[in-house]
């Protein structure tokens, strides 16, 4: 009689029941590299940025600045507006923030006569409002004085570069005068080359003769 052979069964076939993980992870990948991607592309704004981290602090029950201990940029900025708000200073004072940080816009023709850069006093109330938030902040501050494009041509301002720099100097002077710490501060002249508009109006030229206080992220 043949021996019958018997066949040991053969182990099931091994299924890989998580495969989609595979495919979840390179999708995964490719969506975070899409991100830095665009994260790198983009203009960082430290002043939205810490206004997410607020907004993330009260999810929390924490303040930013209660936990970093000094005033952010973002606080900076919303009390500014305030202050320019209460005051009525709107038609010649102008907030904004960006990567460099906070900016505070003052159109020169309130701060000094035409081809001049000696301060009118009538603005020293206008520029005291933001004295305490310069000295209760840590940050650097840069003032930088712009014209138009109109060519000065006087004894003791050859050109726009030089009116624009003595402009930038009288306002920090002002406020190292009034007791604000001078290595903060930077100033810095622009002449014509930064302007908000295009100088071809009297308009246009008047909302590029300014001086701007900067809140700098990096110093």
């Amino acid at each position: 009689m043949e021996e019958t052979k018997k066949k040991l069964p053969l182990p099931p076939e091994e299924t890989d029941t998580e495969e989609w993980l595979v495919t979840y992870s390179d999708i995964m990948t490719l969506l975070m590299t899409f991100f830095v991607l665009l994260f790198s592309m983009s203009t960082i704004d430290p002043v939205k940025i810490e206004q997410f981290g607020e907004a993330m602090g009260k999810e929390l029950g924490v303040k930013t600045s209660e936990r970093t201990g000094r005033v952010s940029l973002a606080q900076i900025d919303q009390d500014v507006k305030e202050i320019v708000n209460e005051e009525n200073l709107n038609e010649y004072v102008e907030v904004t923030h960006s990567y460099r940080g906070v900016t505070i816009s003052i159109v020169a023709d309130i701060l000094f006569t035409r081809g001049s850069a000696e301060l009118n006093p009538q603005v020293y109330p206008i520029l005291d409002k933001f004295i305490p938030k310069i000295k209760n902040s840590i940050y650097q501050i840069a003032v930088e004085g712009h014209t138009d494009s109109d060519p000065i041509h006087s004894d003791k301002y050859p050109s726009n570069w030089e009116l624009s720099a003595a402009r930038a100097s009288q306002v920090v002077n002002y406020y190292i005068s009034q007791g604000i710490d001078p290595e903060r501060f930077r100033a810095i002249g622009f002449a014509h080359t930064r302007p908000k508009k295009p100088n071809t109006s009297p308009e246009y030229k008047s909302q590029n003769r300014r001086v701007e206080i900067t809140f700098l992220a990096i110093s």
